[in-house]
């Protein structure tokens, strides 16, 4: 026989394995159940690198607010950015752009003054110094709606054409503009609990908390009470009852222990966070405004230093900063069930002892 007899035979013998042969449908299944099998391991996996990369994400906005809180302390007398102010006439301390009313176009060809669509106009947090003094954006709301003043969804506010430029974003902000989310001002990782069950709640300082239309948004970073400059209502130095007594603006020499004290918590109620016992009660899923987001539930904190950490859910305000008590020369015996303090402060910050808030 001759060569090309025998390579004509041999192809002809190939070609009919390859009609021949052909997966089972065992084999087929196998396949599948590898592949289902990897995708199970897989998954887990993806969501934990997912996770960690919004916390590393989350720490790095932190950084970058604790450089604008110290360019706010240079520029202001070594002040220390207030939690909240309040800069409504007459105990108007400073004036500025900060959530002020806004002129604008009218409907009929005239002007219209837009005042902030939540809460109060001159009266605002510390993301508001932030996002006005360091100019990280802006977001103008559209102007009409169906031949009608542009509003807001859930109340029925008119809402069109006021911007964001002096005012940082809201819950209207992310509701209007959803694929908006870069702020450093907020969390990476979306609101999965607020705080409030009313649909109608507005996070704090505007309202109760952040209520159930806020979740899927960027999360709160809430920052201490502790630093408010807005005015409140009781005694004067007097004791006349009911007036409004000015807030006070702390420098960054009133506080003792700067690397201790805790300036911004992640949060599931708003802008701030009140330095009592409640909102710190970690063990309380009820009181407690502290998120604990993260992986392994845990949070993230700027101190007063600058620096960011992570911190494991705590169950007491105590567990934090240590028992209370009422004079440095009578400390509490310790007891032996007390948890051993993790050397951070919330209250009294302008004192090295611990008294009771």
């Amino acid at each position: 026989m001759t060569d090309r007899r025998i390579a004509r035979l041999g192809s002809s013998a190939s070609r009919a394995f390859c009609r021949t042969r052909a997966f089972t449908l065992v084999e087929v299944a196998v396949v599948i159940a590898v592949i289902l099998l990897l995708i199970a391991l897989l998954l887990p996996a993806l969501r934990i690198a997912k996770a960690n990369s919004e916390w590393a994400a989350s720490q790095s906005n932190l950084r970058q607010i604790a450089t604008l809180m110290q360019g706010y302390t240079s520029d202001n007398r070594d002040r220390c950015l207030p939690s909240q102010f309040d800069h409504r006439p007459p105990e108007i301390q400073f004036r500025g752009s900060m959530r002020s009313p806004q002129t604008g176009p009218g409907t009929q060809g005239g002007a219209q003054v837009n005042n902030p669509p939540l809460g109060l106009p001159l009266v605002g947090t510390w993301a508001d110094i932030l996002w006005t003094t360091g100019s990280l954006g802006s977001f103008v709301m559209p102007m009409m709606e169906g031949g009608e003043i542009f509003e807001d969804p859930d109340s029925g506010t008119e809402i069109g054409g006021y911007n964001y430029k002096f005012d940082s974003p809201d819950r209207l902000v992310y509701q209007v503009f959803p694929d908006n989310r870069q702020n450093i001002l907020r969390s990476t990782v979306e609101m999965a609990n607020p705080y409030s069950l009313d649909e109608a709640s507005e996070a704090y300082p505007w309202g109760n908390g952040a209520g159930p239309r806020e979740k899927g948004q960027p999360g709160y970073f809430a920052a201490n009470n502790f630093f408010t400059a807005a005015p409140w209502l009781g005694l004067t130095s007097g004791g006349t009852q009911g007036t409004n007594v000015l807030g006070r603006y702390l420098t960054s020499g009133q506080i003792k222990l700067p690397s201790q004290a805790i300036y911004l918590v992640d949060s599931r109620a708003g802008e701030i966070i009140d330095p009592s016992d409640n909102p710190w009660t970690g063990s309380d899923a009820d009181l407690c405004e502290v998120d604990f987001r993260y992986p392994g539930e845990t949070t993230l904190l700027l101190c007063m230093d600058g620096h960011v950490q992570t911190e494991a859910k705590w169950n007491t305000l105590q567990e934090l900063q240590g028992p209370f008590f009422t004079s440095p020369a009578s400390p509490p015996a310790p007891s032996p069930n007390d948890p051993t303090p993790r050397g951070l402060k919330v209250t009294n910050l302008d004192r090295a002892d611990n008294p009771a808030p």
